[in-house]
């Protein structure tokens, strides 16, 4: 592109009103330039970047900590008693874990006998020989999954009368199929709806895998039988439903789903929305929308009364603002976090450390309250985490009024400042969670999902996978075996009354079937919190001592 040259006036005061304005274009090309750098590098990011949340500030050492620091031993975290980690196996002389197999697991002895031709003659007969088995190793053996046929047979008595025209039959009880025109057991239909719900296999896909032994079971035929059980097991889903919504902290989330629009020739989005309940009701729940609308979000949150925790999604506050009497909205500082990250990823910003850095000290106030009772939490609160909340909303004052409309920084500031008092509320009540990430794990369960069945056919379909994502992900809350949960509630499920349906909620059904808690899930979760309590122990230790 050929460079305009600019004709400077003769006499001086018009050359500097010239220079003048070509200055402030310069700036404002360059405040442009500086933006769309930031774009493009946010995109890359976004694109190939690491996802993970973590704030480092300029002392702190990205090396994953070994010991804590020399004279300040850390101190001791304990496990809750109601949930108790089982032992780690113990480690063998090359550095792996021990294998621990599990003693349900069938066994068979393999023995290798001696050849006769390898046996010298000489010791075929001796008297001092002796013959005897030694344990060499063990192996696990996979085999193709097996089936088995029932045949039901009905016994029949018939009694004729003396005249043989007219005879009495009498037959005996057989018990009803479970959905209509279907012919796998229950133990089947809980292995294809944990296939699909729990470990995300589409239909076609587990038509493939059913293949394999010999006996397929047709994509349509699946979806079918699953609408049905979604229908039989919709009291259990309410009850679980209704018990959330008692919530006094209820966290709330959506993630978009493709469906299947005919009328327009492909997809378009719906939505699955989660709401996780508080540690009195510790369930979670899915609804599906098929459209992003206010009143798909009014209905979803019904009469709801307490506290909202969601992230800054319009029809959240929209719903929060029109009933204030019943609803309190409170605001998830992980999401407020977000909007500094990527400016201290681009470079050095003392602004945007500082604010991470404070809002990392308030993370470190609720490791601390971890297992604290919630006037305990509250109490912590008051005296460690309310002076740090007051100097960042300070902080923001400041900003607001040396920020340009356009800074990197002004989006974070504004984002804070417009809703204030919904992130300073957890302040008020030791109950509300600083931030909605519990909320955003559960609808994770949905988010593996979408990346292997891509869409929904139509809306049945929608509210099937909401059914289900309310069962299986109320299930992993409480790491329990779905398959053996959702056989005992198809077993069950017809024949309860309102008053054994409750001991059917997963939380009472654990209790009752402690056998079927996944343990290594358990372990996994425990080690992983304790490797996260040292870490930030040892960075408050160093940052103390420092």
């Amino acid at each position: 592109m050929a460079s305009r040259r600019v004709e400077l006036p003769d006499n001086l005061p018009a050359c500097h009103a010239v220079i003048i304005r070509q200055a402030e274009t310069i700036e404002r090309l360059e405040l442009r330039i500086d933006q769309l750098s930031r774009d493009v590098t946010s995109l890359k990011r976004e694109l190939h970047g690491s996802r993970r949340e973590r704030f480092l500030s300029p002392t702190q050492d990205d090396s994953p900590p070994t010991t804590p620091p020399a004279g300040n031993p850390l101190p001791e975290q304990p496990v809750p008693a109601s949930d108790p980690a089982p032992p780690s196996p113990r480690r063998t002389s090359q550095g792996r874990r021990q294998r621990v197999l599990d003693a349900t697991i069938p066994r068979e002895n393999i023995l290798h006998r001696l050849q006769e031709q390898d046996v010298p003659p000489e010791l075929w007969n001796h008297p001092q020989a002796r013959r005897f088995f030694r344990f060499v190793r063990e192996e696990v053996e996979l085999q193709r999954a097996s089936m088995r046929v029932y045949e039901h047979y009905q016994e029949v008595l018939v009694v004729d009368d003396d005249t043989r025209t007219a005879s009495r039959m009498l037959t005996a009880a057989t018990p009803e199929p479970l959905i209509e025109r279907c012919y796998v057991g229950p133990a089947f239909l809980a292995y294809l709806a944990t296939s699909r719900f729990a470990d995300h296999i589409p239909y076609y896909r587990e038509e493939e895998i059913l293949a394999r032994t010999g006996f397929s079971i047709h994509r349509a035929t699946q979806w079918r039988w699953m609408r049905a059980l979604a229908q039989l097991v919709l009291p259990l889903v309410e009850l679980l439903r209704q018990r959330t919504m008692r919530s006094r902290v209820l966290g709330i989330d959506e993630t978009p789903c493709a469906m299947l629009c005919p009328e327009r020739g492909r997809t378009r989005s719906a939505y699955l929305y989660a709401k996780y309940g508080d540690a009195d009701h510790p369930y979670v729940c899915f609804d599906f929308a098929a459209h992003k609308s206010e009143e798909n979000v009014r209905r979803i949150v019904g009469d709801y009364q307490g506290y909202l925790q969601s992230d800054a999604y319009i029809c959240y506050e929209l719903v929060a603002a029109s009933r204030p009497n019943a609803i309190i909205p409170v605001a998830c500082w992980a999401h407020g976090r977000r909007k500094f990250e990527p400016l201290i990823q681009d470079g050095p910003h003392p602004q945007a450390t500082w604010i991470l850095e404070q809002i990392q000290k308030l993370y470190d106030i609720e490791d601390r309250a971890r297992l604290f009772t919630n006037s305990e939490r509250h109490q912590l609160r008051q005296a460690e985490s309310r002076p740090l909340v007051l100097a960042i909303k300070t902080w923001l004052a400041e900003r607001d009024q040396h920020e340009f409309p356009k800074s990197p920084l002004r989006e974070g500031v504004n984002y804070f400042r417009n809703r204030w008092d919904a992130f300073r509320r957890f302040l008020d009540d030791g109950a509300i969670p600083i931030d909605n990430n519990r909320t955003e794990a559960v609808i994770k369960g949905p988010v593996m999902g979408k990346k292997n069945w891509l869409f929904f056919g139509n809306e049945q379909a929608g509210e099937t996978a909401a059914i289900f994502y309310t069962l299986t992900m109320s299930c992993r809350r409480h790491c329990i075996d779905v398959q053996a949960y959702l056989l005992d509630v198809f077993l069950r499920i017809g024949t309860s009354t309102p008053a054994e349906l409750e001991s059917l909620l997963p939380d009472r059904w654990i209790t009752a079937h402690p056998e079927a808690r996944v343990t290594q899930r358990v372990q996994e979760s425990h080690a992983a919190a304790s490797r996260k309590r040292h870490r930030r122990a040892t960075r408050r230790l160093a940052l103390a001592s420092g």
